[in-house]
């Protein structure tokens, strides 16, 4: 494996927007309300206005929330399966329940949102972006009334495509990024899987060095033991896209996961290097599976895998202090696969 700093395919993409383009040029592009997520935008010769297309406005904060309400819509009239074991052994009511704890915050944030924030939801599939109803309703109805024009609802396959047909939409609707300096958080289910899966091919296309963090409180986890324990931190590594979340379990173990906030059509695999003794911590999938890593040397990589291109794996101390095992997963490497 190699630091993925130094041979990087896509480095030029996360490196910032200032440093592409220099200060100057920036300035220039920030005057003008251009990003380099808006490639159609031109500079108009000076005193030369335009009759049809005023200057497109710069958003500057992003919530991209993603397969909101799953558990509730999933058992939506399906009165029978609520008292029944549907996952980690629990009913499904006490899912619908759980994830409401999460759900009922998403309106009431809304409705906080400044007039340069801009909303997106990943719906479960295309109709939503012509029908709304059942408790998607909710989280689309506060959109529209508190950010109008910048609510979007959309639905497609992962990836950078996908990324790119929501800037068209919002260039279409007089709306640009600055990859650099966009402020972003994610919201929605799962934790471990479709949500940084979808926003990390938004940051990809949009450019940002920085991705797409998720927003834990915001969230909803598959892992069983995620559901019952208590969310600590999130940490970035260094100067990286990636993100590590400490939690605690119910009983109060440390454990972490690591994530990307920004993921490519095709990229090498990546792993998070921990110099660790071995037997100071193990691996589990969300489902508590145990995960074998092999050390290489005196270090252990993790894979940063996500629901759909491999099993999420948590980092679990085995007797470290917790103060002991945050700093020794915060010092992580970030390699390619060779």
């Amino acid at each position: 494996m190699t630091p993925s700093a130094q041979q990087n395919d896509h480095g030029f993409v996360r490196r910032c927007f200032l440093q592409r383009v220099g200060a100057g040029a920036a300035a220039i592009f920030a005057s003008r309300g251009q990003s380099l997520a808006d490639p159609q935008a031109t500079t108009r010769p000076t005193g030369q206005l335009s009759a049809n297309r005023p200057l497109p406005r710069l958003l500057e904060r992003l919530v991209f929330v993603s397969h909101p309400y799953a558990w509730e819509t999933q058992l939506l009239g399906r009165t029978e399966e609520l008292t029944q074991q549907r996952w980690g052994g629990f009913t499904g009511a006490e899912l619908v329940e759980m994830e409401r704890r999460v759900s009922r915050r998403w309106p009431e944030e809304i409705s906080q949102c400044g007039p340069e924030t801009a909303l997106v939801i990943n719906g479960f599939n295309t109709n939503h972006a012509k029908r709304i109803d059942g408790p998607l309703g909710t989280i689309w109805d506060a959109g529209q009334k508190h950010l109008g024009d910048r609510c979007l609802i959309t639905a497609d396959s992962p990836g950078e495509a996908y990324g790119r047909k929501i800037i068209e939409q919002f260039r279409a609707r007089g709306y640009v990024f600055d990859p650099c300096t966009l402020v972003s958080e994610g919201w929605g289910q799962s934790f471990e899987g479709c949500l940084p899966r979808w926003a990390g091919g938004v940051a990809a296309a949009i450019g940002m060095p920085g991705g797409i963090p998720m927003r834990y409180d915001m969230t909803f986890p598959d892992a069983p033991f995620a559901m019952t324990g208590r969310f600590v931190q999130r940490l970035r590594i260094g100067q990286t896209d990636v993100y590590l979340y400490l939690l605690a379990s119910r009983d109060g173990r440390p454990l972490g996961i690591f994530f990307p906030g920004v993921i490519y059509d095709s990229e090498p695999r990546r792993f998070a290097r921990l110099a660790l003794d071995p037997e100071k911590v193990e691996f589990t999938t969300k489902r508590a599976e145990p995960y074998q890593i092999s050390p290489q040397g005196k270090s252990l990589a993790v894979p940063l895998n996500i629901d759909g291109r491999g099993d999420p794996i948590y980092v679990w101390s085995k007797g470290l202090a917790a103060n002991v095992f945050k700093n020794a997963l915060a010092a992580a490497e970030i390699v390619e696969a060779r």
